[in-house]
């Protein structure tokens, strides 16, 4: 959590929050390559907004391409600190818009830095299926 609230240019304890985020990113795509060199992802999608650094890294790494797939609505808050679960669902959709050009007939790798609890990455997921996604990663 420390290096997926602050902003790109933070540094915190001497260290880059902007760098590391690129390392967290590098490092993704290493761990594919390591362990899943014949991958069939399509394309790289970050979970906005913090993710988009690692998510362009790791696309990069992997030589495959980026894409914004999620539209994010500023209006609706932190998610994982609502107190109830269904409201946390309701709110991770009004949050996020699936490009659905992006997703259509793709095998996406979602990358998102800062899960909480993942109640709501199964909504992600979801909602990148429904957009057409043939296969989503996380």
């Amino acid at each position: 959590e420390s290096f997926s609230s602050p902003r790109p240019d933070s540094v915190i304890d001497g260290i880059s929050v902007y760098r590391t985020r690129l390392r967290m990113g590098e490092k993704l795509a290493h761990l594919i390559n390591r362990t899943w060199a014949a991958h069939d992802i399509d394309v790289v999608i970050p979970v906005p907004d913090t993710a988009r650094t690692a998510a362009l890294e790791c696309a990069h790494a992997l030589d495959i391409p980026y894409r914004e797939g999620f539209m994010k609505n500023r209006y609706v808050g932190r998610t994982f600190i609502m107190p109830a679960q269904g409201l946390r669902k309701k709110s991770v959709r009004q949050k996020l818009s699936p490009i659905a050009s992006e997703f259509a007939g793709r095998n996406v790798l979602l990358v998102d830095d800062s899960i909480v609890r993942g109640t709501t990455s199964s909504q992600i997921i979801n909602m990148a299926r429904e957009a057409g996604a043939k296969r989503v990663y996380m």
